[in-house]
């Protein structure tokens, strides 16, 4: 239990300037258990460095907390003493995603996302999980007792990245799975989005709700009929069709459920079905930056100021105040699976509910997931592992393997000349020993 009010926080990746405000508003609505501390932003590209720190400097004067910010291109510089550590990056940056999309695209892979499954999230272990491991490792001789905060994609592999191969604390955050609950009860209940509870369980980004329930009734039974009568299965009708296929209702949405099963992501039937979410366009990714860019223009430029900010809609304040505080709280993380989901191998990783006390974390029990459910997640945890020993390692017939077990892959004519295209493209911020392979 950390009982005090000040705390150091490190952000690698602050480039990420929206996002890493966001949750900086998150840790200052803590008014009540976080005083001040440090704010150690991390970035290796100086002027998306520059920028942020400039965004935050006001933001904290703006908000009239006491805290010290530094800024470091060097993430060794700001591990020393820090108790949480967040993960907002992506190695080669921004336009790394637009090179995925292109090159998966060339070789017949269609992604809606690209970045938790497919060549795609392959290609993003290799080149995240070193700069993790790296990070993680310097922790355990300067910071021993931090926790390591993840946000960075693919989720999954990162976590199971830092619990298999490190001794230090972490929890992999995601919105999407309460996000979904949240908009079912808007949109299909009618109900305020704290009425409806739920339990999930499987793999980040394919998430099963397994019990719904309003005043302690279960209203599972009544999700199909209110899917079809408020339009929602029309919305999301990837979604639905998997409901009525394996019996649980998916999250967190087409945009992501979809990429785990090849059939959507074919050209033929995204053009007969319109799906909403096809291969990604990446001018929509850079209008939709450049939207949440005017905030922070407006923020260094003195217009608007902490209470103007949005939070991040993230649950990782909720993790600190029970660490903190001795508090309680259920949320959903990933950990690796220890007898948690029975029919889901040990050691895979897996995103289940968790208790979180000043003791650490507790993951609850799920017991049986419905078989094709099970089997789906067990496939795509296998290919985690192989894609993060890969990482580790240095490895390309891991990451082959890896691309072969991945279920976009079978739209690929070549999946090895995928692989070696995508690695080549990414050869010099990869480990050296990629070099002596390529």
């Amino acid at each position: 239990m950390l009982n005090r009010n000040n705390f150091n926080f490190a952000f690698i990746g602050a480039g990420s300037n929206s996002f890493t405000l966001n949750l900086l508003v998150d840790i200052l609505n803590e008014k009540d258990f976080i005083y001040g501390g440090e704010i150690r932003l991390v970035d290796i590209n100086q002027k998306a460095l520059d920028y942020t720190y400039n965004a935050v400097c006001k933001l904290i004067k703006s908000a009239g907390r006491d805290f010290i910010i530094t800024k470091h291109i060097d993430f060794h510089d700001a591990i020393p003493g820090v108790d949480f550590v967040f993960f907002t990056f992506v190695t080669g940056g921004f336009s790394s995603w637009k090179q995925d999309i292109d090159i998966c695209t060339k070789h017949g892979v269609l992604q809606s996302v690209g970045d938790t499954i497919g060549p795609g999230g392959i290609i993003r272990t290799i080149r995240n999980v070193p700069i993790v491991y790296e990070i993680t490792k310097e922790m355990e001789k300067t910071a021993p007792n931090a926790w390591a905060i993840n946000y960075s994609n693919p989720e999954g592999a990162i976590c199971l990245a830092i619990e298999k191969y490190t001794n230090i604390r972490t929890f992999g955050l995601c919105h999407g799975t309460p996000g979904t609950v949240r908009e079912l009860a808007r949109e299909v209940y009618h109900v305020p989005e704290e009425s409806l509870k739920y339990r999930a369980a499987g793999i980040n980004h394919l998430t099963w709700i397994t019990q719904l329930e309003i005043d302690g009734n279960d209203v599972y039974p009544e999700l199909r009929k209110l899917l079809i009568e408020t339009g929602y299965d029309k919305k999301e009708p990837i979604s639905m069709q998997l409901y009525n296929i394996f019996g649980l209702y998916p999250a967190p949405g087409d945009r992501h459920v979809g990429e785990f099963y090849p059939f959507y992501m074919k050209e033929q039937v995204l053009n007969e079905k319109n799906y909403t979410w096809k291969n990604i366009d990446m001018s929509l990714m850079i209008e939709w930056r450049a939207r949440r860019s005017i905030k922070v223009e407006k923020l260094i430029n003195d217009e608007i100021g902490y209470n103007d900010m949005d939070a991040s809609g993230e649950t990782a304040t909720h993790f600190i105040r029970a660490l903190v505080k001795n508090t309680q709280t259920l949320e959903m993380a990933n950990v690796i699976n220890r007898g948690y989901i029975e029919n889901i191998s040990d050691g895979i990783i897996v995103e289940i509910p968790i208790y979180i006390d000043c003791f650490g974390l507790h993951p609850q029990k799920i017991g049986n997931l419905p078989a094709g459910i099970a089997a789906k997640c067990e496939i795509i945890g296998r290919e985690y592992q192989l894609a993060v020993d890969a990482a580790i390692t240095c490895d390309r017939n891991k990451a082959l393997q890896a691309l072969m077990l991945d279920p976009l892959a079978s739209n690929c004519n070549y999946p090895d000349k995928l692989l070696d295209e995508l690695i080549v493209s990414y050869i010099d911020v990869l480990p050296e020993k990629w070099k002596k392979i390529y």
